[in-house]
């Protein structure tokens, strides 16, 4: 067994949180942004012994009662990643949750640019200013 990289445990936390939020249903997304989700993580990496402990531990933290059909082959595939070395996944995110959570933001703030250039080629009509 070989223990993933740092870069590696950051993905796969990453992958965690948008599956998270787009799971959520109740729940503010300004809230998620706002520590909820870094405490999740946190209290689940710590208080759990695997992956599928740590995400179940993680979604009702979030109030979450199951995740969304968008999300979950890729729950799949992100507990087979953590229980490569689930305590190296643990200590990494104690460590890190900070770090790990802004790159989500920044990974979220590139995919809005993103999709609003992609809106503004594919509008079918002009936009006249007033």
């Amino acid at each position: 067994m070989t223990t993933p990289t740092p870069e590696e445990l950051d993905a796969v936390t990453v992958d965690l949180i948008f599956a998270l939020r787009s799971s959520l249903t109740d729940v503010s997304l300004l809230d998620f942004w706002a520590g909820r989700v870094t405490t999740a993580i946190t209290t689940a990496a710590a208080g759990s012994e695997d992956a599928g402990q740590a995400i179940t531990t993680a979604f009702r933290k979030l109030q979450i009662e199951s995740p969304s059909i968008y999300c979950a082959d890729g729950l799949k595939r992100i507990g087979r990643a953590i229980d490569v070395d689930y305590q190296a996944w643990a200590s990494h995110v104690s460590r890190h949750i900070v770090y790990i959570v802004a790159l989500a933001m920044t990974e979220r703030d590139k995919h809005k640019i993103i999709k609003k250039s992609t809106e503004k080629t594919t509008a079918t009509t002009e936009e006249i200013p007033f």
